[in-house]
């Protein structure tokens, strides 16, 4: 009996032990069906949150107020706690607009590895090669020896060009199965397509509203220099005709007075006409790398007998646009000009300044040909306004604030675009676009006017 006895304690035993195997393997998978349920209604909320959120750029495309709102929700709602967004200014620099939970050390390391990036891309190599890919498009880098494991997003504009990138520190996450790093980094990709797309809409949207408020203007300004022109003819012939003919020298001197004044105003009016109604030109093939080579290679003494340096970099492949020559070189000319006045307040207002320079770019992206000249000035007040006739910062009597106004026309009567944008940390950009066709020898077109 004892034996027997002993046999079905055994049985009883290993059902029992079975019994608890299975409940302990359902209990697991109980757990893990839970955790899943877990990771996906927080994978959902996240999603949520991003769609949510509002990517317009801040006013005047600002995109620091929205680096800061996308690093703190992606804080809050991801399981990347520490958080950049790295934009590109106008000059094509990358930097961190802002992050959330990064240290010094990390922003350093971070910055010092976007400034790596930048020179691969201006040497042809691919910026992002030497990572580990995660998901659809996001790679697994080292900034330094020192720094841990991140994870960019690029997010681009339709062109294919980067406009920036968000990174997350992701070495606890890479530590765990690579798949589960992949899933976390899905919702950051969705973001990261929002963000290109909203970026490019507001581009857009400032565009036309741009367009729309300044065709406004033109016709205002269109009417009002057409209704000071004959009058200012006849003052200026009748002020002549009394300098000329009066015996009395005070006589002569009020009609001189007269003429000057008349002269000024003249100068404005034809200004005015220039922005309303662009001048129909003749077009011939512009070579803008050797414009704008040789408008350096004049400019440089001058400007550096004001102690300012200009350094010029000339894409390759960059080739001719239709136009004016004379013209394209007026607009440059006063964009310079522009630059070195912005450089001069910043040095009126700064007791210690970092070394002057106006940089003066030239590029081809495969639609259109890119002009860039930037300052390490004070930057713009109010970049959305600058090409507005009469707008100024100067004292009254320094300027009639009609330089960029007359830059626009000029652009624009060639059928490109132009636009002007503050860098980080300090100084500010105008950009022209111009459109590339190709040039026929021999085969001269009107330029018509733009609307």
């Amino acid at each position: 009996m004892t034996g027997i006895a002993m046999a079905i304690h055994g049985v009883y035993s290993a059902i029992l032990m079975g019994l608890l195997a299975v409940i302990w393997v359902l209990l697991r998978n109980l757990e893990g069906s839970r955790a899943a349920c877990r990771r996906e209604r927080r994978g959902r909320e996240e999603m949520e949150s991003y769609t949510r959120m509002d990517a317009r750029p801040g006013r005047d495309g600002n995109l620091r107020v929205l680096a800061e709102r996308v690093c703190g929700v992606v804080s809050s709602r991801s399981p990347f706690k520490r958080v950049a967004m790295l934009v590109r200014d106008a000059d094509g620099h990358l930097y961190i607009a802002a992050n959330a939970g990064m240290n010094a050390a990390s922003a350093a390391a971070l910055d010092g590895w976007a400034s790596r990036l930048m020179e691969a891309e201006q040497q042809g190599e691919e910026g992002l090669a030497g990572g580990v890919r995660l998901g659809a498009k996001s790679m697994a880098v080292r900034p330094d020896d020192r720094a841990g494991l991140v994870v960019v997003t690029p997010f681009s504009t339709t062109g294919g060009k980067m406009a920036g990138a968000l990174v997350v520190c992701a070495t606890s996450v890479l530590n765990v199965q690579r798949r589960a790093a992949e899933e976390a980094i899905v919702a950051i990709e969705a973001l990261a397509v929002k963000l290109s797309r909203a970026m490019e809409d507001a581009e857009l949207m400032n565009r036309l509203l741009r367009a729309e408020k300044l065709a406004g203007l033109g016709l205002l300004a269109g009417g009002i220099a057409h209704s000071l022109n004959n009058p200012l003819t006849t003052v200026m012939g009748s002020a002549d005709l009394m300098r000329e003919t009066s015996a009395e020298e005070r006589t002569r001197r009020h009609a001189e007075a007269i003429l000057h004044e008349a002269r000024k105003m003249k100068e404005t009016v034809e200004g005015l006409l220039n922005f309303w109604r662009p001048s129909v030109l003749k077009e011939e093939p512009v070579d803008i790398p050797a414009l704008v080579r040789g408008l350096g290679e004049e400019c440089r003494p001058k400007l550096a007998e004001l102690g300012i340096g200009l350094k010029v970099q000339l894409g390759a492949g960059t080739p001719a646009v239709r136009g004016s020559r004379g013209r394209l070189r007026l607009v440059m000319e006063h964009l310079l000009n522009n630059a070195v006045q912005a450089i001069a307040a910043a040095r009126e207002t700064a007791t210690a300044r970092a070394e002057d320079v106006i940089r003066l770019t030239a590029g081809f992206d495969g639609r259109t040909v890119q002009i860039v000249v930037s300052d390490t000035g004070t930057g713009f007040r109010e970049p959305a306004r600058v090409f507005d006739p009469f707008y100024t910062t100067h004292a009254p009597g320094e300027g009639s604030g009609l330089g960029l106004s007359v830059c626009y026309g000029i652009v624009r009567e060639h059928g490109g675009e132009i636009g002007a944008f503050n860098l980080h940390p300090a100084g500010a950009a105008i950009v022209v676009e111009l459109p590339f066709a190709e040039v026929i020898a021999g085969q001269p077109v009107v330029i018509g006017e733009v609307a």
